[in-house]
Parts: C-alpha cells; sequence; structure tokens
C-alpha cells in the first residue's frame, strides 16, 4: 500500500480508538481499555516518529 492511504487507515483506527478511551474515561467501557489504548497511541506515536526520522526528516 502506499502511505498516503495507510495514513488514512491509521487516522480512522486511532478516530474509532478515541471513541473507545472517552467511553472508557466516562464508565461506559472497562477504564482497561483505555489503558491499552494509551499505550498502543504512544507506541504509534514512537514508531511514527523513528520511521520519519530514518527517512531523513526532522
Amino acid at each position: 500500500m502506499e502511505r498516503r492511504r495507510v495514513y488514512r487507515i491509521l487516522l480512522v483506527i486511532v478516530l474509532i480508538l478515541t471513541v473507545i478511551y472517552t467511553m472508557g474515561i466516562m464508565g461506559l467501557v472497562p477504564f482497561q481499555w483505555s489503558y491499552y489504548i494509551t499505550i498502543f497511541m504512544i507506541v504509534l506515536f514512537i514508531y511514527l516518529k523513528i520511521e520519519k526520522r530514518l527517512q531523513g526528516g526532522q
């Protein structure tokens, strides 16, 4: 897949996870889900930053 398509798919995934995270904060779903979503978001952020640096970006 081309990079733009991957980023669009990631955007949809992140938006869905954000809604689930918010529902966890409000108590509608188990808060444990929000904890795991936070860890996933941190790992995704670090991965994207490392990938960008390896390509020569800042």
